[in-house]
């Protein structure tokens, strides 16, 4: 079968539009080689018709993509294949299967892109280039717009935070609104990072609005935005609310217990209908928002006291994570300070080694409820590292703190206890590092989900005699 039989045009005119384009195959249903222009068997260094006549074209090109065309029966654009011999050429090809009046596949078509290849070439390198260049900036506007912490950033093995974890990981699949309950200093601002972070709206933005800290008249304004006019001292041509700039993200509500009730029935319908008016406005705007709220109070307990509205608590309170407080999970603080001493020491330029053994059990034991939580425990770490300089650190150097607290404090744990309790604690967090080996592919991957460094993860493992 020549060009002649291909349709019913002229088979000069059909000839003359062929051999004008660049290289053209033609194919049986089958994907074998009916016809082929002099354009195509001049890039094929010289190969006829009569060469390639009746064979498949997947045995000369393997990269093509006729046989996925005339099986899907879907056109394919701009793929690109490379041929054979030792000049491997690359080149664009475009499938198009082709039908008879019943809707059944007869042969198939394939234009072969030659004449200003170089340049296709180019430009798809550039369209590359340009795609790595925005995923790059993606990144960095993540980092200075998205969040800060990720669920990493959260130190401890015990229960109550393997459960916390779970929370966030199960909160972050959603975009339901999320309601933040645990004391001063447990991290719910972390918490609530970590949620966007493993989020579908990560690339976006992460708003913070804390609501004990902007005075009552300027509220509606910052969460909704006002028009140019709104009111004296408005700047010129408006500005964008908490919700605008958090648009298609996460906005933080933190202390939201502190909200006045006025401003609560705004939020409310915000949430409800996910749209904003701006100060001054005379219309909606949209927004697609995703609402966490944090408070350091029962906001249950305040919507029985008539302090908080119970629609607004309601709507808050679709998922809710509770922090546990530092008193409740007190295994969990030799690994917090150790990730504290490394950060310190970056922060305040210090070469603190580490911290004894013997001081981070008495920090475990001591009869103390931490009613500041991690943030006073960062606190009494740094006051311990200025103390010591550049000492490893030792109970004495956290000793005056609770005596401050208590100057009836006594110090109650025996050295009989402490023995017992370091052969308990060694033996604890050498089965969970081997745990946490078996479930990780690198030991850089353990060491980052027991929340401790490399450095530290490797010391770890000489002094265990753990062999992986």
């Amino acid at each position: 079968m020549g060009i002649e039989g291909i349709n019913n045009i002229d088979p000069e005119i059909t000839k003359l539009i062929i051999d004008h384009l660049d290289g053209v195959v033609i194919t049986d249903a089958q994907g074998r080689y009916v016809y082929v222009n002099d354009t195509w068997s001049e890039m094929m260094g010289g190969i006829k018709l009569a060469d390639v006549k009746g064979k498949y074209v997947k045995d000369l090109i393997p990269d093509t993509k006729i046989d996925f065309v005339l099986k899907t029966k879907k056109p394919i654009t701009g793929h690109m294949i490379t041929t054979k011999g030792p000049s491997k050429t690359k080149l664009f090809s475009t499938y198009v299967p082709i039908f008879n009046k019943q809707g059944k596949i007869v042969a198939g078509f394939i234009h072969v892109i030659i004449k200003g290849m170089e340049n296709a070439i180019n430009f798809s390198f550039r369209i590359n280039s340009m795609a790595t260049q925005l995923e790059y900036y993606q990144e960095e506007l993540k980092k200075i717009r998205g969040a800060k912490y990720t669920i990493d950033n959260i130190i401890g093995n015990s229960p109550e935070i393997q459960e916390l974890k779970r929370k966030i990981i199960q909160a972050s699949r959603s975009n339901s609104t999320v309601l933040i309950e645990g004391e001063t200093g447990v991290g719910k601002e972390l918490v609530a990072h970590s949620i966007h972070d493993l989020s579908s709206r990560d690339a976006s933005p992460f708003i913070k609005v804390n609501c004990s800290a902007i005075p009552r008249e300027l509220l509606e304004s910052e969460f909704f935005g006002y028009e140019e006019g709104a009111f004296t001292g408005a700047k010129k041509g408006g500005k964008e609310g908490r919700f605008e700039m958090a648009n298609k993200g996460s906005l933080f509500l933190d202390e939201i217990n502190q909200l006045p009730l006025f401003s609560q029935p705004k939020l409310l319908r915000a949430l409800q209908e996910k749209e904003i008016e701006r100060v001054g406005g005379k219309g909606s705007i949209p927004v697609d928002v995703r609402v966490i709220a944090a408070t350091n109070m029962n906001l249950e307990r305040m919507v029985g006291e008539k302090k908080f509205r119970s629609d607004l608590f309601y709507r808050l309170n679709v998922v809710k994570i509770t922090i546990p407080p530092l008193r409740k999970r007190k295994e969990d603080i030799p690994l917090i300070v150790e990730n504290l001493i490394e950060k310190l020491n970056f922060q305040l330029g210090m070469k603190i080694p580490g911290i004894s053994e013997d001081a981070e059990i008495k920090l475990m034991e001591v009869d103390y409820d931490w009613p500041g939580n991690i943030r006073e425990l960062q606190n009494i770490v740094e006051r311990a590292m200025n103390s010591s300089w550049v000492e490893t650190l030792e109970w004495i150097h956290f000793k005056d703190y609770f005596t401050s607290k208590n100057p009836k404090f006594i110090d109650k744990v025996s050295k009989n206890n402490i023995s017992k309790i370091k052969d308990i604690k060694a033996e604890l967090e050498k089965e969970t590092i081997i745990n946490v080996l078996d479930n990780s592919i690198t030991k850089a991957e353990a060491a980052k989900k027991l929340g401790i460094s490399r450095t530290s993860f490797y010391k770890k493992l000489k002094k265990y005699e753990i062999n992986s």
